[in-house]
């Protein structure tokens, strides 16, 4: 069966099977460049069929010899890709969530890669559960820089859920023709390409630490609040206070750790170097969260694509330090240091990534502390 015989049919079945929208809108909280809470409304983009999108795929992670391992996400965006190209929507490519949200470094290129690209609308595509328990759901919204991110809170967004990928699609379909959606995109790839590439770093690398952060103020950036606007339901308000709360549990661990720091430091709101060097910071301290394999790709490491694990250098509760194996494609997070102001970057002088955030902030300071024999 021909392609135009395929689209035909799956807009008959979109106009056939309805599904009932909901009819006051809701907020609902997103983590993509970090959280936004949206709100859920039943129109879609006026432009998602003639301009260009980027699609974010989300899967649930694997168990693997107790490590959080990636799955293979690329099954999702092929399935999607069926669906979105009868639809209309042109992908610039698909990217894996984590990816996308690795880390300024990331950020910045990916923001560079969507103005370059002409990227108006951004596609989420996400998979929960498991069978029998699995769920789908498809969230739509406009690309934002307000905010310097990829979306700004308080924008506008169509997000449907349902146990099946199909249904969702059909959903989708159905509310662009009833939005009577011009559609001129007409040269959309057969298969879905892949955004993978992660060489960001523009500075020089070095597996050391600056020498000057023993006599200047380093920044750390802290994990960020929501902000409620004024006119949100008593439901949405209570989903954002639950989630302020989680942060502040993650700040206060911050802060803990840090008391192991034995230089300067400063707690900061942002991650933008312009901002910080202007603020009189020379350094900041970043995480950087994705696959072992993606972040030391990105972070200019030698990548043996034949590698299955690597072996880190973590420290037990007694401050000594040991080897760990690890698998190649486990969700792990890696600090470094960063020079504001030509973007040099300074990695330690051991590859100490850690299966969470704060192992390996507590990995990376008993690193500097051994360094400086502190």
């Amino acid at each position: 069966m021909s392609d135009m015989h395929l689209t035909y049919k799956f807009l008959f079945v979109i106009i056939l099977i309805g599904f009932s929208l909901k009819s006051e809108a809701q907020t609902e909280i997103f983590d993509i460049g970090g959280p936004k809470f949206l709100n859920v409304l039943e129109e879609l983009p006026e432009d998602l069929t003639s301009q260009r999108s980027l699609v974010i795929i989300s899967i649930p992670v694997q168990e693997k010899g107790g490590f959080k391992v990636r799955g293979d996400w690329q099954k999702l965006a092929v399935k999607s890709h069926k669906f979105l190209r009868q639809i209309g929507v042109d992908p610039i490519g698909y990217v894996y969530l984590d990816d996308l949200n690795a880390g300024p470094e990331v950020k910045s290129s990916f923001l560079n890669l969507m103005r370059t690209r002409k990227v108006t609308n951004l596609v989420l595509v996400s998979q929960t559960g498991e069978l029998p328990n699995e769920e789908f759901s498809i969230m739509v919204t406009p690309f934002s820089e307000a905010e310097k991110g990829y979306l700004a809170s308080g924008q506008n967004a169509w997000y449907q859920k349902n146990p099946e990928l199909e249904r969702v699609m059909i959903n989708l379909g159905r509310q662009v023709l009833r939005q009577e959606m011009e559609r001129s995109n007409f040269l959309i790839p057969e298969v879905p390409e892949y955004l993978n590439d992660f060489a960001v770093v523009d500075g020089t690398r070095y597996e050391n630490f600056p020498s000057r952060i023993q006599n200047y103020k380093i920044a750390v950036v802290s994990f960020q609040k929501l902000t409620p606007s004024g006119n949100m339901s008593a439901d949405a308000s209570a989903q954002i206070e639950y989630y302020n709360k989680k942060v502040d549990q993650k700040n206060a661990l911050l802060a803990e750790l840090l008391k192991k720091y034995p230089f300067q430091y400063e707690l900061v709101n942002t991650s933008d170097n312009d901002k910080l060097y202007k603020d009189g910071f020379q350094y900041v301290l970043i995480p950087l969260q994705s696959t072992g394999r993606s972040i030391k790709s990105i972070l200019k490491y030698p990548v043996v694509a034949s590698e299955t694990h690597q072996m880190s250098t973590v420290y037990k509760v007694t401050g000594e330090s040991e080897l760990r194996k690890m698998p190649a494609d486990a969700n792990l997070t890696k600090y470094y240091i960063k020079q504001t102001v030509v973007n040099d970057i300074h990695v330690g002088e051991v590859w100490d990534a850690d299966v969470s955030w704060d192992l390996a902030l507590n990995n990376f300071i008993l690193s500097i502390r051994k360094a400086f024999n502190k």
